[in-house]
């Protein structure tokens, strides 16, 4: 853990309208992913270890928000957008399409 001036990463702070709405759409998407894998391909998705820890983060900052707690560690922020990332590209190449490439704005 990185601490600079007093803060560090796992500091809670307020989420923003749009980082609540990516969360739920991020979630939505996930869940219908597997659903579609499981029905195009007979197996269930297989999730690669090394993305194991973005989805536990990413996962406590959604439960967080369903119960009400709209706040959220910079760590989960960034695990959400690598889960969104690799939802996108999994969703594209099951679907024979091209990945787009996700432009971030901070």
């Amino acid at each position: 853990m990185s601490r600079r001036n007093g803060s560090h990463k796992n500091r809670l702070m307020t989420s923003k309208p749009d980082d609540i709405a990516l969360s739920t759409a991020v979630e939505d998407k996930f869940l219908n992913l597997c659903t579609t894998y499981f029905n195009m391909k007979g197996v269930q998705l297989f999730i690669p270890p090394s993305l194991t820890s973005d989805m536990f983060n990413w996962r406590k900052m959604a439960i967080r928000h369903k119960n009400g707690d709209f706040r959220h560690a910079e760590i989960e922020l960034r695990s959400l957008k690598t889960v969104a990332e690799w939802t996108l590209a999994v969703n594209s190449k099951l679907r024979n399409q091209e990945s787009p490439n996700v432009d971030w704005r901070e």
